[in-house]
């Protein structure tokens, strides 16, 4: 899975400007916030002068703009990889995928996740721009495989919200891991683990054969 500073397709030179860019932009605002940020310590973090900074991004808006876009972009990326892959195939590889995704992008995440929690001013243009077809598509491929008896038959949303919920969650709360956790949540072999995991546990559940049966009222 590449890093989201792997990701382009520019001129070589503008490229390896803009990724630079990009690269500072996330750990700045990730840190800070919008409000926090200023476009010198962007600059100063990506080794350029704040002209040449605006030559690419004409205002902090619009990097914070390209921040968000770009790991939305990648997100989606995930799902255009998997969603051709018949139902519990095409539902691990989307786990896994976005697992080790933002494992490997973890502060754009966290200034994706704040632009949410906040409700955002990029947020709506955003979610019609780039996820609203996705999960469109999405919850018509789950209503398909709750049809054919390979999913549990409920509302399509609440598996997709399932499926970020389980792997998003996990990076949200890194420094109470830390906390808590002799292992650190980060490692390689630990992510690698918690994929692991969240495809099992979203794929059949929790409840092992010794679990008491569930009784209704």
């Amino acid at each position: 899975m590449r890093t989201l500073a792997e990701m382009g397709g520019r001129e070589p030179q503008a490229d390896e400007v803009r990724t630079r860019v990009l690269a500072a932009a996330e750990a700045v605002f990730a840190e800070r916030g919008y409000a926090g940020a200023t476009t010198r310590e962007i600059a100063e973090r990506a080794g350029i002068g704040k002209r040449m900074l605006f030559y690419y991004f004409p205002t902090k808006d619009a990097v914070y703009r390209a921040v968000l876009e770009r790991i939305v972009q990648g997100l989606v990326a995930i799902f255009e990889v998997s969603r051709n892959q018949p139902g519990p195939i095409g539902l691990a590889e989307s786990i896994e995928g976005i697992t080790h995704f933002t494992a490997q992008n973890l502060q754009a995440t966290k200034v994706w996740m704040r632009e949410i929690i906040d409700g955002g001013p990029h947020l709506a243009d955003l979610t019609q721009k780039h996820l609203a077809d996705m999960y469109r598509q999405a919850g018509t491929t789950v209503a398909r495989n709750m049809e054919a008896g390979i999913f549990r038959r409920s509302d399509p949303v609440h598996v997709m919200t399932s499926v970020g919920g389980v792997t998003l969650f996990y990076f949200l709360i890194v420094p109470v891991l830390r906390l808590i956790w002799d292992r650190d949540p980060l490692d390689p072999d630990v992510v690698a683990e918690r994929a692991r995991m969240a495809r099992d546990l979203l794929l059949h559940g929790l409840a092992g054969p010794a679990a008491p049966k569930e009784t209704k009222p």
